[in-house]
C-alpha cells in the first residue's frame, strides 16, 4: 500500500516537473484520453518558400526558423505555399495509443512525421489527391510512451482551396467514438437528402410537375458536391476520378447554383409571379454558365477562380431570395417557405465562405453550417412543393366553384327547358305506350280469331286441298303474330319497362319442351336433331319465360337457315361461387352460317345480312337483337361463332340461383343395371344416347353395324335402334338378326311425328320418338299400346259445371270462346259491354267473370267491383 502511494506521488512530481520545465505554449501534454483536444494555439508554423517543397530532414535543421502564429485560426488563407507545423507533445496518461487528424477533406498533401530524440520513427503521406487515407479526412495514429517528449511535424499543401488546417489529437478509442458519431450524422444527411430525391422523383412521375424535375436535379448537384466536399468520395472512388472531382469542386458547386436557379424559376413561375427578378435569374445563371466553361476549362487562376465562384453563389443566393420575396407579395403563398428556405442556405452560406477566407474561425460551426442550411433548405424546399401543390389545387377548386357558379344559371335555365322538355317526353311515352298497347290488342284480337277457328277447321273432315289452305292460314297467323310480339318486346326493352321475374323452374322440363317442337320441325325438314343433355339441379331460380323466348329464337333462326345438316342443342353447367350456376347452352347448324364482312350486323335493330336473305328467309331482324338485350338484363351473354357455308353455333351463358341440390339425370331404380343394346349409325346420336342410359344406371353396349349385332349373344333388357339406322338393310336380312337377338324389350326410335315410316315397326315391341330424352325413358315403360288421345278434347270435358260470365266488345273474341267451351259443361253467357256486363250482375250470380281490360266506357279495370 505504502509502494503504490509512493508510485503515485512519484508520477505527480514528474508531472509538475514538466509543467515548470517548458513553456505551456511549447509543451502539449497528453492526459485526458476521453476527449479530443485542438492543438492549433500550441503549434508552431514554417512558411516553405515559393517553389521549394521542404523534406522532414531539412525542416529538422530549419527547427529554430519556426515561429508562433498570431492567432489560433486554423485558416491560413490560400496559398501555393506549403507550410509545417511542429509541436511538441508528452504523453502523461495511461493510454499510448493516439491519433491526430487534420478534420478538413480539401487539403491537396498532408504529411504526418513523429521524431523522437532527432529521428523520425513514424510517418504517413495523405491528403486528397494521394488516395492512401483510411478517413474522410488525413489522420495519423500515434504510439507515445509514458513520460517521454516528442515532435509532431504536419506539412500541408493546397493549390485549389484555402489551407484549412484544423489539427486535433485525441486518444484511439475516443476517436474511434467520434468517428462512429460522425457517420451517423452524415448518415443522416444523405439519407434524408435522397429519401427527399426518391419522393419528389415519384411525385413527378405522379404530377409531372416540371419543378419537381428541378428540385431533384438540385438536390443531385447538391448531394454530389457534399460527396466530395466532405471527403466521402475518397472512401469510394477510383483514386483518379476522385483526384478530377477534388480538383474540381468549383464545378460541382457551379451546378448546385444553376440547379438552384432552374428551381426557382420553375417553383415560382418567375416569368408570372415575379418577372423583374426573373431577367436577372436569367442573367446570373447565364454568368454561373460561363464560369463553369472556365473552370472546366482551367482557363482562370485557381484563387482568382475560388473568389468569382463564392461571389457569384453569394449574388445567386441573393437574386433567388429577392424573387421569392417579389412572388410573395404578388399573392403566391408557397413562396413564403421558400423565402424561409434561402434565408437559412444565405445565412449559412455566408458563415462558411467568410470561414474559408478566413474573415470568421474556422471550427466545427463554420466548417458545417453550410450543409446543415443545405439540409434544412431541401426540407423547406419540399414542404415549398407540397404546399404549392396543395395551392394549386386550392386555385383550381376556387376556379371550379367561379365556373360552377356562373354555370348555375345556365343550368337551371337548362333544368327549366329540360323539365318542360321531360314532361312533354313523358306524354309522348305515355301517348306511345297507350299507342302500342291498342296496337297490340288492335293486332292480336283478329290473330287470334283467325288461328283460334283455324285450329277449330284444322279438326273437320276437308278435302286435302283445303286442309293445306287452313295450314297455311294457321302458320301466317302464327307467324304475324310471333312479329307483333317481337316488335313489343323491343319497344319495352327500349323504354326500360321490361321486367326479369325471379322464380323456380325446371331447366330439364323447359329444355324437353322446346325438343319436343323443334325436333318435329327439323325433322320435318329433312334435319337431324341431336340433343346432348347433362345433369342439372331440378330446380333452378330465373326467368323461363325469357330463357325460353331467347332458346325459341336460336333454334328457329338454326332450322330456318339450314336446308341440310343436322341442328345440335348442347346443354352445359358450370358451379359458381354462393350456390349460383351458370347454364350454358349452344345451338349449333350446319346451315348458310355468317359472312365475317357480315358478322357487325347481326345484333342491328332491323337489320337482316343483306337484302338476299330479307328476300328468302323474310323477318324484322330483330329476333338477335331482342336475344342479346334479353340476356344482359338477366345479366349473362350471348356469343357466337360462324363460318361462311359451314354453319354457326350461338351460346347462351345465364346464372340462375340453385333451387334444389338433386340433379334430374340420375340414377332411377326403373333403368339400374339394365343391360341395354344399342345400333345406331350416327356416332353423335349413338354417343348421345349411350350416355343418358348410363346416367340413368344402365349397363350400355353399343355398336354401328348389323354385322356387329349379329355376334351379340348376351341376353339384354331393351334393344334400342331407330329407322335411319335400319333403313340401310333388307327386311329378311334384319328379321335373321333380330330372331337371334336375346332382348326382352325391342325399341324402334321413330321420327318425332310417333309414326312409323318403314316396314320395321311390326318387329319391335315399342315405338318411341327420337331423340332419347329423360322423360320418355322413365315413363315409357309404363305405357301400353293405346289409341291417341285428344288432350284438348279430355281438358274441356273434365272442366267444372261452373257458370261463366264473358264481357268484349269484339264479337269474334266471345265467338271463338264459345266454339271452344260448346262441349264441355260450362254454361257461358255472352255480353257486349261493361254496362250490360253490370246489369246482368245485379241479376244473376255468376262464378267467373272473363272481361276485356280494353273497352270503351266501362273496361275490366274500371268496372266497379
Amino acid at each position: 500500500m505504502k509502494k503504490t502511494q509512493l508510485s503515485h506521488t512519484r508520477s505527480c512530481l514528474f508531472v509538475l516537473a514538466l509543467l515548470f520545465s517548458f513553456p505551456a505554449s511549447a509543451l502539449i501534454q497528453l492526459f485526458n484520453s476521453e476527449e479530443a483536444t485542438q492543438i492549433n494555439k500550441q503549434l508552431q508554423i514554417l512558411w516553405e518558400p515559393t517553389g521549394t517543397a521542404l523534406s522532414i530532414d531539412q525542416v529538422l535543421k530549419q527547427k529554430n526558423a519556426f515561429s508562433w502564429p498570431a492567432d489560433g485560426n486554423p485558416n491560413y488563407g490560400f496559398s501555393d505555399k506549403g507550410i509545417w507545423f511542429l509541436a511538441e507533445i508528452a504523453n502523461v496518461s495511461n493510454n499510448t495509443d493516439w491519433i491526430v487528424d487534420v478534420a478538413f477533406a480539401q487539403n491537396d498533401l498532408v504529411d504526418f512525421y513523429l521524431v523522437s530524440d532527432g529521428k523520425v520513427i513514424s510517418a504517413v503521406q495523405q491528403g486528397k489527391i494521394r488516395g492512401q487515407q483510411l478517413h474522410r479526412f488525413p489522420t495519423f495514429r500515434m504510439n507515445l510512451p509514458f513520460n517521454k517528449e516528442m515532435q509532431l511535424f504536419i506539412r500541408v499543401q493546397s493549390a485549389e482551396q484555402a489551407l484549412v488546417v484544423p489539427i486535433n489529437i485525441e486518444s484511439a478509442p475516443s476517436f474511434e467514438s467520434t468517428v462512429a458519431q460522425d457517420n451517423i450524422w452524415w448518415g443522416i444527411f444523405y439519407g434524408g437528402l435522397v429519401i427527399l430525391l426518391l419522393y419528389n422523383i415519384v411525385l413527378y412521375v405522379v404530377t409531372r410537375e416540371i419543378s419537381l424535375l428541378a428540385y431533384v436535379a438540385y438536390i443531385g448537384a447538391a448531394i454530389l458536391w457534399q460527396f466530395v466536399w466532405g471527403g466521402h468520395s475518397q472512401l469510394v472512388l477510383p483514386i483518379a476520378a476522385n483526384v478530377w472531382f477534388s480538383a474540381h469542386t468549383d464545378v460541382l458547386f457551379l451546378l448546385v447554383g444553376l440547379g438552384a436557379g432552374l428551381f426557382t424559376l420553375t417553383f415560382l413561375d418567375a416569368v408570372q409571379t415575379a418577372p423583374k427578378s426573373a431577367r436577372f435569374i436569367r442573367g446570373i445563371m447565364l454568368g454561373l454558365g460561363l464560369l463553369l466553361l472556365l473552370a472546366l476549362s482551367d482557363l482562370l487562376q485557381q484563387t482568382l477562380q475560388n473568389y468569382l465562384v463564392y461571389a457569384f453563389s453569394v449574388v445567386a443566393i441573393c437574386l433567388y431570395l429577392i424573387a421569392g420575396l417579389e412572388s410573395y407579395f404578388n399573392d403566391f403563398k408557397p413562396a413564403r417557405y421558400f423565402v424561409f428556405a434561402w434565408s437559412v442556405l444565405l445565412t449559412a452560406a455566408l458563415v462558411g465562405m467568410l470561414g474559408l477566407i478566413g474573415i470568421f474561425p474556422s471550427n466545427q460551426f463554420t466548417t458545417y453550417c453550410f450543409q446543415v442550411g443545405v439540409f434544412f433548405e431541401a426540407g423547406l424546399f419540399s414542404v415549398a412543393l407540397i404546399e404549392k401543390t396543395r395551392h394549386k389545387l386550392e386555385s383550381d377548386v376556387n376556379s371550379v366553384t367561379a365556373d360552377m357558379r356562373n354555370n348555375i344559371e345556365i343550368i337551371e335555365e337548362q333544368n327549366v327547358h329540360l323539365d318542360i322538355a321531360r314532361k312533354e317526353a313523358e306524354r309522348a311515352s305515355k301517348v306511345k305506350t297507350q299507342f302500342l298497347a291498342n296496337m297490340s290488342h288492335e293486332i292480336r284480337t283478329p290473330l287470334n280469331a283467325i288461328i283460334g277457328f283455324s285450329q277449330e277447321l284444322s279438326k273437320q273432315s276437308l278435302p286435302l286441298e283445303q286442309q293445306e289452305h287452313v295450314q297455311i292460314i294457321n302458320q301466317s297467323a302464327t307467324n304475324l303474330l310471333a312479329i307483333v310480339n317481337d316488335v313489343l318486346d323491343f319497344s319495352k326493352i327500349e323504354a326500360g319497362k321490361l321486367q326479369i321475374n325471379q322464380e323456380a323452374f325446371s331447366p330439364g322440363d323447359l329444355l324437353e319442351e322446346l325438343v319436343f317442337v323443334f325436333a318435329k320441325d327439323a325433322q320435318k325438314k329433312g334435319l337431324k336433331f341431336y340433343y346432348e343433355p347433362c345433369p342439372l339441379p331440378k330446380k333452378l331460380v330465373g326467368d323461363p319465360a325469357r330463357i325460353k323466348q331467347v332458346l325459341t329464337n336460336l333454334l328457329s333462326n338454326a332450322i330456318k337457315f339450314t336446308n341440310k345438316g343436322s341442328i345440335t342443342l348442347n346443354i352445359k353447367s358450370q358451379q359458381k361461387l354462393n350456390d349460383m350456376l351458370e347454364l350454358q347452352v349452344k345451338v349449333g347448324d350446319t346451315g348458310i352460317g355468317i359472312a365475317e364482312e357480315n358478322q357487325d350486323k347481326l345484333f342491328k335493330s332491323f337489320s337482316q345480312l343483306d337484302d338476299s336473305l330479307n328476300r328468302n328467309y323474310q323477318g324484322t331482324g330483330l329476333g338477335l337483337v331482342i336475344c342479346r338485350q334479353l340476356m344482359q338484363l338477366m345479366g349473362g351473354k350471348l356469343t357466337y361463332q360462324s363460318e361462311y357455308g359451314k354453319g354457326s353455333c350461338f351460346e347462351i351463358a345465364v346464372k340462375c340461383h340453385k333451387f334444389s341440390k338433386h340433379n334430374d339425370i340420375a340414377e332411377h331404380s326403373d333403368w339400374l343395371n339394365k343391360r341395354v343394346l344399342i345400333l345406331d349409325h350416327d356416332p353423335r346420336s349413338r354417343l348421345a344416347s349411350a350416355t343418358l342410359l348410363h346416367r340413368l344406371g344402365a349397363n350400355v353396349t353399343s355398336g354401328t353395324k348389323l354385322s356387329w349385332l349379329a355376334e351379340q349373344f348376351d341376353s339384354y333388357d331393351y334393344f334400342f335402334t331407330d329407322e335411319d339406322s335400319l333403313s340401310k338393310y333388307q327386311e329378311d336380312q334384319l328379321l335373321r338378326v333380330i330372331r337371334t337377338l336375346e332382348a326382352e324389350q325391342r325399341v324402334l326410335l321413330v321420327g318425332a311425328n310417333g309414326n312409323p315410316t318403314g316396314p320395321f315397326a311390326s318387329h319391335f315391341h315399342k315405338l318411341l320418338e327420337s331423340p332419347l330424352l329423360t322423360s320418355r325413358l322413365l315413363t315409357f315403360r309404363d305405357k301400353e299400346e293405346q289409341a291417341p288421345k285428344n288432350i284438348w278434347n279430355e281438358r274441356l270435358l273434365n272442366l267444372p259445371k261452373a257458370k261463366i260470365l264473358a264481357v268484349d266488345d269484339m264479337p269474334i273474341n266471345l265467338r271463338l270462346l264459345n266454339t271452344w267451351l260448346q262441349e264441355s259443361p260450362v254454361q257461358l253467357q255472352l255480353v257486349y259491354s261493361g254496362a250490360d256486363a253490370l246489369a246482368l250482375c245485379q241479376q244473376e250470380e255468376f262464378d267467373l267473370i272473363l272481361m276485356d281490360v280494353q273497352m270503351p266506357i266501362w273496361m275490366a279495370l274500371r268496372l266497379p267491383a
